[in-house]
């Protein structure tokens, strides 16, 4: 009687059909002819009956032959559409990834792709860590990091995304007060806000045409979150700067004007970086390509005013 244990005799019933010979289906399968001739006799002994008729010149196939044929045919069929399905359950995003981002990215962008993204992955849960100063990705398990900045050499694997500058900005009630300025030394003495990652006591200036200005600004006040310093902007706590992705809207409706047109404090890049584990992760390659596309998608946001 046959069973599922004869499979592997059906593959070499197969072969011998379709290719025409034992000697054909020996090459094929990379065995000898007499091993294929006893799996043949082996599965006819398990059938009961003659699947071939041999003759000098060719194989045939008898009635149960023909029937024993379709249903191996059906078999490696469904084996086939199996494996199509493990494979395609390999590479669909699942498990946890853990995104670490600044506080003000996190609402602007990250926020926005993860949306769409668990939509598109139900097998995915997402873990936003949300934190202006730098996270220890190793130690807190975090798959990839969205932050601007300058990237350090390090093993971790690095995506640039885009590049932004850091404009001079006020408020217009500030602006007014301060009068025309055009070049940053005329704000040395005006009031600054500035993030408390920024320790350094002198600020430099890139000009639109390759000019270096240098200040010790005086800072009046200072909060360790790029939304608190926008919020700080807004007010007119004093002279400020921050990443233009930040400052687009405002800067559109009125709220803040650039002061010193044409100069910024740095460019800075926003990049994706993850440790190199994590780089080969179905789910991470699909996130990096939306969070790509997310970008692309809202240019007025994520492009250089200053090019």
């Amino acid at each position: 009687m046959i069973s599922a244990a004869d499979a592997p005799l059906l593959a070499v019933f197969a072969a011998v059909v379709q290719r025409g010979s034992f000697s054909a289906a020996a090459l094929q399968l990379k065995l000898s002819k007499s091993v294929v001739s006893e799996r043949v006799k082996l599965l006819e002994e398990r059938c009961g009956a003659r699947l071939l008729e041999r003759t000098t010149r060719r194989l045939m196939l008898t009635a149960l032959g023909e029937e024993v044929l379709a249903t191996t045919a059906r078999v490696e069929d469904e084996f086939g559409l199996l494996a199509q399905r493990l494979d395609a359950a390999r590479r669909e995003p699942s498990g946890v990834l853990r995104v670490s981002t600044t506080n003000d990215l996190g609402p602007l962008l990250v926020g926005p792709v993860v949306a769409r993204f668990v939509a598109a992955y139900p097998r995915v849960r997402v873990e936003i860590i949300s934190d202006d100063a730098q996270r220890d990705l190793l130690g807190d398990k975090v798959d990839v990091a969205v932050r601007l900045g300058a990237p350090k050499a390090s093993s971790f694997v690095v995506r640039k995304l885009c590049e932004l500058t850091e404009p001079i900005v006020a408020a217009p009630t500030l602006a007014d007060a301060l009068g025309r300025v055009v070049r940053p030394r005329e704000l040395a003495a005006a009031p600054w806000v500035r993030h408390s990652l920024v320790a350094a006591a002198t600020m430099r200036f890139h000009g639109p045409g390759g000019e270096i200005e240098e200040i010790a600004p005086t800072v009046r006040a200072e909060a360790n979150t790029g939304a608190t310093v926008l919020g700080l902007l807004l007010h007119g706590a004093g002279v400020g700067v921050l990443p233009e992705h930040a400052l687009r809207e405002h800067l559109h409706e009125g709220r803040l004007v650039c002061l010193c047109p044409g100069w910024i404090w740095k460019r800075v890049t926003l990049y994706a970086v993850m440790p190199s584990r994590a780089s080969q992760r179905p789910a991470l390659s699909a996130f990096l390509a939306m969070l790509r596309e997310q970008i692309a998608r809202d240019r007025m946001r994520w492009s250089d005013l200053a090019r």
